[in-house]
């Protein structure tokens, strides 16, 4: 009876802990896509409603999430990289379309 409790509590706990880091990351992945609408507003002039999310993808090791997103209108593509910190307040933002742009068209020369 014992082991069916403690296996019972450490299941819970696993699921608890795995649900909250699920949760925290798409909150995170969320709140980094709203930043980077808000820089891409005020720096580029678009539109919110013309900002599609191509990919957000979370750089475990450096703790940035590495963000691409699409202006509907100009079919053009911008690359972020952005730093939250755990109370998901901006640390900053690092425009990497340029240089995306600049790889693209070495490769294809």
């Amino acid at each position: 009876m014992k082991k069916i409790i403690l296996f019972n509590l450490l299941f819970c706990i696993v699921v608890i802990f795995v649900a909250f880091n699920y949760y925290n990351s798409k909150s995170r992945g969320a709140v980094v896509f709203h930043y980077v609408e808000n820089y891409m507003e005020t720096n580029y002039g678009i539109e919110r409603g013309n900002i599609i999310l191509v990919e957000n993808n979370f750089r475990r090791g450096m703790g940035l999430f590495e963000i691409e997103v699409k202006d509907t209108v100009t079919e053009n593509d911008y690359f972020y990289e952005v730093d939250i910190r755990e109370d998901y307040s901006l640390i900053y933002i690092r425009d990497l379309s340029e240089e995306h742009r600049k790889n693209k068209a070495d490769q294809e020369s």
